[in-house]
């Protein structure tokens, strides 16, 4: 119907028609989550689908020295129209984990689906292995603010924290990010599968996010490390 109605318009009117059957055609939008072996695409969709992170770090603290260590760290790969991949925390060394970060670099990250309607609605225990939930393992590092992906990470987080812009001013937050060096992915029977990180970069997340709407892709500034 719409190359009918194409033909029979105005020039400017066919043009519009045309671009909107492109479109139409580039962004075909499910609503659920990847399938269970699509790991790299499921590890993308958990990563942009969730706004906090547990970290473990290699705890600085005295009495549990070398121990691991787990907190909750706030997170955005992107504002809701992109996806990156990038987990971008906001820092500072003031707490506990952001001061064991500077004795020791190396943490795991992990975000679940469980922090989503998604598990509940399937009636699925957090524990459950259809619970998906994406664990990546690396070393948390400072994003430079001279640079673009700084503003980039910066609005990444405030888009999804708000509150993120009143935090006191004098605690010295600065953006961080995680070099993955493994990720694995659980979501379904069988154990961990291991995502090839290029593979995870790779995975077309663009026509999965915001589910209800749609967007075109959306160039990335550079990345630096990766």
């Amino acid at each position: 119907m719409i190359p009918y109605l194409c033909s029979i318009a105005h020039a400017h009117i066919l043009a519009l028609c045309c671009c909107l059957v492109t479109i139409n055609a580039l962004l075909v939008i499910p609503k659920n989550p990847p399938k269970p072996w699509q790991a790299a695409l499921m590890a993308r969709y958990i990563i942009h689908n969730t706004d906090w992170v547990a970290i473990a770090t290699i705890s600085s603290q005295d009495k549990i020295k070398g121990y691991p260590f787990v907190s909750l760290k706030s997170s955005s790969d992107g504002p809701k129209s992109q996806s990156t991949g990038i987990t971008y925390l906001y820092m500072t060394s003031m707490d506990v984990s952001g001061k064991d970060v500077e004795a020791d670099n190396r943490v795991t990250i992990m975000a679940t689906l469980a922090e989503t309607s998604y598990c509940e609605s399937k009636s699925f225990d957090p524990q459950d292995p259809r619970c998906a939930k994406v664990i990546s393992t690396g070393r948390l590092v400072t994003v430079n603010n001279d640079t673009k992906e700084y503003q980039f990470g910066k609005d990444a987080l405030f888009s999804r924290h708000p509150s993120m812009k009143d935090w006191p001013t004098d605690h010295d937050f600065y953006v961080a990010k995680v070099i993955f060096e493994q990720i694995d992915v659980l979501d379904y029977f069988g154990g961990i599968k291991h995502v090839n990180i290029t593979d995870y970069f790779n995975a077309n997340i663009t026509n999965l996010i915001n589910q209800d709407v749609k967007f075109n892709s959306v160039s990335v500034v550079e990345i630096e490390n990766y």
